[in-house]
């Protein structure tokens, strides 16, 4: 619903404003053990835009251009197509786009609009320290795990951009994907430093960076310091990503021969 809901709004307001659809980015963040998400209408120009302002001042326009294209779509579709919601650049979340669910939603909701609260405009820098023993321990023991299972070589700390509203991010390690729709897998090394992990901020710009990765067709791994000396928690996180890689078959033997784990 979350998806639909705001790519509905970006639509009309592409519909009513002197904007593109892609002006507005869309991010939706879940929480674990609960059906409650946040979504997030975004402006990724530094700065900003002042579309979001617009929006705000003319919602009841933009409220009422979002519900005619959810209501009346061309081709008449059942949850969404190229002639209400679909685009090319939105095909990633296009399972998650259903119209009906936005109509509802915006027929419920009305064309008025309520301040909750700021968002601060800028994230923090994300500068990192030099990485310490404890880290490079850990990378480590990452590593020979991968070589261990037969995996490929991945890229350390590859930087991916996400746009000027986000920024960049530095995965731990990194396997390239195959082509548009399949950008590539993440893996994180959470724990490491309380200076990376160890406060609520940072722990919030985290799970952004991580949710808008998802959202851009990413497979986002997310491994814990102690789960690196963890069996089980290890043979899931790598039947996970032999499945990315290498398929099912071959996946399964990260189950069935655990030497991997450099334990014996």
């Amino acid at each position: 619903e979350a998806y639909s809901v705001l790519e509905s709004i970006r639509t009309g307001a592409a519909l009513v404003l002197e904007m593109e659809r892609d002006d507005l980015q869309i991010l939706i963040i879940g929480h674990s053990g609960q059906e409650e998400v946040d979504a997030y209408l975004y402006d990724p120009m530094p700065g900003g835009s002042g579309l979001l302002d617009q929006i705000i001042n003319q919602f009841d326009v933009v409220h009422d251009a979002a519900y005619q294209v959810v209501s009346d779509c061309p081709s008449i579709c059942e949850r969404g197509c190229i002639d209400c919601l679909w685009t090319y650049r939105n095909a990633f979340f296009h399972k998650h786009l259903d119209r009906k669910l936005a109509k509802d939603f915006l027929e419920n909701q009305g064309n008025e609009i309520e301040f909750a609260f700021d968002i601060p405009p800028k994230l923090s820098s994300g500068k990192e320290k030099e990485p310490s023993k404890a880290v490079n321990d850990c990378e480590e023991k990452l590593r020979g795990m991968l070589h261990r299972l037969g995996f490929p070589d991945p890229r350390w700390h590859h930087q991916i951009q996400l746009g000027k509203g986000i920024g960049s991010t530095s995965p731990d390690c990194f396997y390239l994907g195959d082509d548009e729709l399949d950008p590539g897998t993440c893996i994180y090394l959470d724990g490491l430093s309380e200076h990376i992990h160890g406060n609520p901020r940072t722990q919030r710009q985290d799970q952004i960076i991580r949710e808008t990765l998802r959202s851009k067709g990413y497979e986002v791994i997310e491994i814990a310091a102690s789960d690196l000396d963890d069996k089980g928690a290890m043979t899931r996180h790598f039947y996970k990503l032999g499945r990315i890689l290498i398929g099912k078959d071959h996946a399964q033997k990260v189950k069935e021969n655990q030497e991997w784990f450099g334990d014996e």
